[in-house]
């Protein structure tokens, strides 16, 4: 539990598809119940899409006396929403309010954690594929040239897990798309193929990846298998809470602004 006048203020992407927002929340709840902090500790907000956005959250939280919060974004790398929505978010907050007291998680996405489920979700899928199967770890894209190296590292860490071809792509922005990824496990010979999403929650990008998939190997002969999301995975969950305890030790102590 929280001593004093502060909050932490968990922020998803947003999504429009319900099972998403559900997940989401969920992982939330198991963050709080592991970090052992009561539900007057924990806000929520998101990026886009959803309600209420960062903005709003802090403003409301500022109106009801709370002024120092530590910001724990459920986001994957430091990219465009780490590096220029949030913080333009805590700006057009602090116009409304004044001054806020903010300290922040470190960004998420490569630690070991993340690693291991993205590793099982390939070897759920590869074993049970015939000999010489591929996989296509895709991730939500960018055009942050720091979150793609990090990102490659990620794919070359599971890659030599795996014991299978990895290729990774983007489902959007910049560097190898996912057609491009895929295209080359198939010059490589790979005539099946395991596409693990390198995704926190399930949104529109994961309902789609299916229809997108199919749509690549029209008339190729050669299966694709879709895993989940990386979801609530314990291990992750574990993360988040390790973070959220030390905003409560140590952000929630002095406050810094961001």
């Amino acid at each position: 539990m929280i001593r004093g006048e502060g909050k932490i203020l968990f922020i998803g992407h947003g999504t429009r598809l319900q099972d998403g927002m559900h997940m989401w929340h969920r992982f939330v709840d198991d963050v709080a119940e592991r970090a052992g902090l009561c539900e007057e500790d924990v806000a929520r907000a998101f990026v886009e899409i959803a309600q209420p956005d960062v903005t709003e959250a802090l403003v409301q939280l500022a109106e009801t006396g709370v002024r120092r919060v530590h910001m724990v974004p459920l986001l994957l790398f430091s990219a465009g929403h780490m590096r220029v929505d949030l913080p333009e978010a805590v700006a057009r907050a602090e116009e409304r309010v004044g001054r806020l007291q903010l300290t922040w998680s470190q960004p998420f996405g490569d630690e070991p954690a993340f690693i291991d489920v993205a590793v099982d979700r390939a070897r759920e899928l590869v074993p049970h594929m015939p000999e010489g199967a591929g996989v296509v770890l895709v991730g939500r894209g960018n055009r942050d040239e720091d979150a793609q190296r990090a990102f490659a590292g990620v794919a070359a860490n599971v890659a030599s897990r795996i014991g299978a071809p990895l290729v990774h792509g983007y489902l959007a922005g910049t560097g190898r798309s996912l057609e491009g990824a895929l295209e080359e496990l198939w010059r490589m010979g790979c005539r099946h193929i395991a596409v693990v999403p390198y995704l926190w929650f399930p949104g529109l990008l994961t309902e789609g990846l299916p229809e997108r998939v199919n749509r690549w190997r029209g008339e190729r002969r050669i299966s694709l298998r879709v895993a989940a999301p990386l979801g609530r995975d314990p291990r992750l969950v574990a993360l988040v809470a390790e973070r959220a305890r030390q905003g409560v030790a140590h952000g929630l102590g002095a406050g810094s602004s961001a």
